[in-house]
């Protein structure tokens, strides 16, 4: 009897657990790749992996939200999200956000690419900003190849980064156009 109850209670913390990346990602019948918690739908081209990293502003704690896919170690498209503590942004424009968040996303990548270009947007009902980050010539002296594509779009206190870093490749333009919220 012992050994039965903890075979039934084993068995409930696994599926009570489950993957949490199922629960954040999934796959549309159409093939795309939708998160129901992330409000979004994009067309990765393979299944991305979902991970939750904490983070701190000052006393402000939230999570970045991250969902990858690659196609060899070259090649990431990334959509990332999160919820900023509403006093944090309910004071910043659409445009402070935005170029605050290229600034900061440039100056984190600083060593071996630089901003090139940017500009601001609509896709899908959505007003954002596109920006281009290629590489410095230390990078490319050291016979590394690719570029950053980039998107920001905000929606209330959320704020979305979609991403592609690296070579040229022919899943790039569809990826970064299919971002969409869910109606």
């Amino acid at each position: 009897m012992t050994k039965n109850l903890l075979l039934i209670f084993t068995i409930l913390t696994f599926i009570s657990c489950g993957n949490q990346s199922d629960k954040m990602i999934y796959e549309t019948k159409g093939g795309e790749f939708a998160s129901q918690p992330g409000n979004f739908i994009a067309d990765f081209p393979t299944e991305p992996s979902y991970s939750a990293i904490d983070n701190q502003i000052g006393l402000d704690k939230f999570q970045i939200h991250l969902f990858r896919s690659t196609l060899g170690p070259n090649k990431i498209f990334s959509i990332e999200y999160n919820d900023y503590p509403e006093h944090m942004i309910k004071s910043m424009t659409d445009e402070q956000i935005y170029s605050q968040g290229v600034t900061n996303f440039s100056n984190k990548m600083a060593e071996m690419f630089k901003l090139e270009f940017q500009e601001s947007i609509e896709q899908h009902g959505l007003d954002g900003q596109y920006f281009v980050l290629n590489l410095k010539q230390n990078a490319i002296d050291k016979g590394i190849n690719g570029h950053i594509q980039g998107k920001l779009f905000r929606k209330g206190n959320r704020v979305y980064t979609i991403t592609y870093m690296g070579q040229n490749d022919k899943n790039v333009d569809t990826f970064m156009k299919s971002f969409r919220l869910i109606k």
